[in-house]
């Protein structure tokens, strides 16, 4: 798998309680963290993604994942998919899913 080094790939799986999320880029070995799910969980989301400088692909899937991936993704230099939790279910997993996407 080759991730292009100046992009992000994340993967995070929202539910209704919590989101985990994993990050995945040229040089590291994605390490799953969470996040709650409340305003100001996925505000702290979207601070934390925004200050990487970088363009993000973000795999997003759960049962809160439209709304997260609203919350979260849409920048100018993100690129995001919504996954079905049978293509991929672990944040490592969904970050991967990004780096492949086209």
């Amino acid at each position: 798998m080759t991730v292009i080094p100046d992009e992000l790939c994340v993967g995070i799986v929202a539910s209704e309680n919590a989101c985990e999320v994993a990050e995945l880029d040229a040089s590291s070995v994605p390490e799953p963290v969470e996040f709650p799910t409340s305003p100001l969980g996925r505000a702290a989301l979207r601070v934390y993604l925004a200050g990487q400088g970088r363009p993000l692909r973000l795999a997003v899937s759960g049962d809160a994942a439209m709304g997260m991936a609203f919350a979260v993704g849409p920048t100018a230099n993100c690129n995001t998919y919504i996954v079905a939790p049978g293509v991929a279910d672990h944040p490592v997993a969904l970050a991967r899913y990004a780096a492949r996407a086209v």
